[in-house]
C-alpha cells in the first residue's frame, strides 16, 4: 500500500507538468507542495502512527521533492552538473521504491473497505490493490516518460533531438506501456509481446528512410534503447502489481 500510495503522488505531479521536460522553479515548489499535501492526505487515510511518519513518512516527502527537483534539473538544457542531478533523481526514484516494497507487508493497510462501496470495483479488487495499480497506472502515463528520457540522456543520445525526427515517441510510449500494463494483469502476456512486436514493425519504414537521407545516425539507438527501457518499465508496472 505505500508504494502505490507513493506512485500515485509522483505521478499526478509528473502529469502536472504538463509534458514538460524542465519545469520553472516556482512550478517545481508548487508541485512539491501539493505532493507533499496530498502524502499527508495518503497517511491519514492509512492511520499512520508517529513511528511510521517518523520513518515512510519523511521517506515518502524527502524523495518526492527530490525527484521533482533533479529530474527536472538534469533535463533542463540550461541547467549545470546533468550527470549529479541525473544520478540524483535515479536514486531518489529507485531508493523509496525498493525500500517501500520490503516493507509494505509491515505498513498501516486499507484492506477492508466501506460496506458502500462493496458492489463497485474498489469492492470486489480492494483497497490495496486499487491503490497499487492506480500507482502503477500512474506511473506508467507520467514517471516513465521522465525516466527513459534520463536514461537516453545518460547514454549520449538526446531525446530531445531525436524526437523531431522520430516523433510521436512522448505519446506512444505511456500508450504502449499501459497496454502492456493492462494485458500482462489480465495474464495476457502473449498479446503484450504482440504490440512489441508491432512497434517495431510500425517505426521500421521511418528508420530506413532516415537512414537512407541522413545515413548511420544516433536515430537506430534511440528507437532502440527508448524503446527497451519502456517496455522495462512497463514490465516493472506489472511485477509491483503482483507483488503488492
Amino acid at each position: 500500500m505505500t508504494v502505490g500510495a507513493w506512485l500515485v503522488v509522483v505521478g499526478v505531479c509528473d502529469l502536472l507538468r504538463a509534458a514538460r521536460d524542465a519545469t520553472s522553479a516556482r512550478r517545481r515548489l508548487v508541485l512539491a507542495v501539493f505532493g507533499c499535501a496530498l502524502l499527508v492526505l495518503a497517511g491519514l487515510a492509512l492511520g499512520f502512527t508517529a513511528a511510521w511518519w517518523g520513518t515512510v513518512g519523511v521517506l515518502w516527502g524527502v524523495s518526492l521533492v527530490t525527484w521533482e527537483l533533479a529530474s527536472s534539473l538534469a533535463l533542463n538544457p540550461t541547467s549545470g552538473h546533468h550527470s549529479a542531478w541525473r544520478s540524483t533523481a535515479f536514486a531518489a526514484f529507485a531508493v523509496p521504491l525498493v525500500v517501500l516494497t520490503f516493507l509494505w507487508g509491515a505498513a498501516p493497510d486499507l484492506s477492508a473497505v466501506p460496506d458502500r462501496w462493496g458492489p463497485t470495483v474498489l469492492g470486489h479488487v480492494g483497497a490495496t490493490r486499487t491503490v497499487v495499480l492506480t500507482g502503477a497506472l500512474l506511473f506508467e502515463l507520467s514517471t516513465s516518460n521522465i525516466l527513459v528520457r534520463l536514461l537516453l540522456d545518460a547514454t549520449g543520445i538526446s531525446a530531445a533531438t531525436n524526437e523531431a525526427d522520430l516523433k510521436g515517441g512522448r505519446l506512444l510510449g505511456p500508450m504502449e506501456r499501459v497496454f502492456i500494463l493492462v494485458l500482462a494483469v489480465a495474464g495476457q502476456l502473449t498479446a503484450a509481446a504482440v504490440v512489441v512486436a508491432a512497434k517495431g514493425l510500425l517505426r521500421w519504414p521511418e528508420l530506413q528512410r532516415s537512414r537512407r537521407a541522413q545515413g548511420p545516425t544516433a536515430l537506430s539507438e534511440y528507437f532502440l534503447i527508448g524503446s527497451f527501457a519502456s517496455w522495462l518499465l512497463g514490465i516493472l508496472g506489472w511485477v509491483l502489481t503482483g507483488i503488492h
